[in-house]
């Protein structure tokens, strides 16, 4: 490519008298001013050196000034492959097409359509990857989507099974609790039992006292009275006493109800002898 610039622009310099033709185009161009060739070709060379040695701003810019007092094919492709290693694609793509517009038979020529191609390629490449990329980020974060959910569920699983277990022990120390509280609520109504017994047991001795004091006459309303508290005095003593003993077993039957008891009832007995509660329970 060097050469051939070269060559091209010492023969327009060297034929000043004749005509430089694109190579696109049979036909002639202008005249070329050879005082504008021989400036073209300086710049053609200190472009090409700025090239070489890397700098390829400095070289477009004296591809440019070449171009703009020669404007030949070739130094559009010179400035598109300067664009093409300064990394700027889309400019140097915009080059060589109007290169291979200006020159398609050129010298030239097909290396612009394999460079071309191969940009092309290396665009749809880059397309697919970054393609790939997102579809593989969009799967982590679907995944890590689904594991934030599934850690969510798991917590209210655990938050429902951890509540429910704190029922059941409820449901569990319930009926414990019900029975201590009915054994203290017996054992208080056979201590008030106990204490009406006691009470009207000494009204029933005091009144027996009177009437068996010497000289005293008979009043049959105080024998009924103290018959009467006699009974009540036997009634609320032995009650009480039954009355005590079931809130007893109540309160310890409900405090060992998480430990043994299994089951327990409580009914009331009455006969003509005897009157009480009877506790029945189950024990594994």
């Amino acid at each position: 490519m060097r050469v051939l610039l070269r060559l091209v622009l010492l023969g327009s310099i060297v034929t000043t008298a004749g005509p430089v033709r694109a190579l696109a185009q049979p036909a002639p161009s202008p005249a070329v001013d050879p005082a504008k060739a021989k400036v073209a070709k300086q710049y053609v060379d200190a472009g090409l050196a700025a090239q070489n040695s890397g700098d390829y701003d400095t070289a477009i810019v004296f591809y440019s000034k070449a171009y703009q007092l020669v404007p030949h094919p070739v130094l559009l492709f010179n400035m598109a492959q300067a664009h093409r290693l300064a990394g700027r694609i889309e400019k140097a793509l915009a080059l060589y097409a109007k290169y291979l517009e200006e020159d398609p038979n050129g010298p030239q020529a097909q290396t612009a359509r394999d460079i071309v191609a191969d940009e092309a390629r290396k665009a749809d490449e880059a397309r697919k990857a970054d393609e790939a990329r997102k579809a593989e980020a969009a799967r982590k974060a679907d995944e890590a989507q689904r594991a934030q959910e599934r850690e969510a569920s798991r917590a209210v699983e655990q938050k429902r099974a951890a509540e429910a277990t704190e029922a059941q022990e409820r449901a569990e120390q319930a009926p414990g609790r019900n029975l201590r509280l009915s054994g203290m609520t017996v054992g208080a109504v056979g201590v008030v039992s106990l204490g009406l017994g006691v009470g009207f047991g000494l009204h029933a001795r005091s009144l027996s006292g009177e009437l068996s004091k010497p000289g005293a006459t008979y009043d049959p309303a105080k024998v009924d009275a103290g018959n009467r508290a006699n009974t009540v005095a036997i009634t609320g003593l032995v009650g009480g006493t039954v009355l005590v003993a079931a809130g007893a077993t109540l309160y310890w039957l409900g405090s060992s109800q998480g430990k043994h008891q299994e089951g327990v009832a409580l009914a009331p007995m009455v006969s003509d002898r005897l009157a009480g509660f009877v506790v029945a329970g189950t024990l594994p």
